[in-house]
């Protein structure tokens, strides 16, 4: 399966989980974060703050199959954000990965 060049989730119902507490981190999403001296509320902060532009591609999840995560790229914090997103089934939020983007 290629990148798609469009969400497959809804960015305004990830940003609502987050709100209300319903997501989780992944381990290595949290270390990459902190890496860049960055915690959990950076973190939710930034995706809060992201904004339908910052998408950049849907891709195939790596570790789940049949699961896609929908690419962010944006700035935060003076650094340039790669976040990949998730929303389960049970509209909880995940972020996947939060790292620097190395392309920017």
């Amino acid at each position: 399966m290629s990148p798609k060049l469009t969400p497959h989730y809804s960015l305004e119902l990830i940003q609502e989980a987050v709100r209300q507490g319903r997501y989780w981190i992944t381990r290595q999403a949290g270390l990459d974060a902190a890496a860049l001296y960055l915690d959990e509320d950076d973190i939710k902060a930034c995706v809060l703050d992201l904004k339908d532009h910052h998408f950049y591609k849907t891709m195939p999840s790596r570790t789940r199959p049949g699961t896609s995560q929908d690419v962010y790229k944006c700035r935060y914090c003076g650094f340039a954000i790669y976040t990949k997103l998730q929303l389960s089934r049970s509209n909880a939020a995940a972020v996947i990965s939060f790292k620097k983007d190395e392309d920017a």
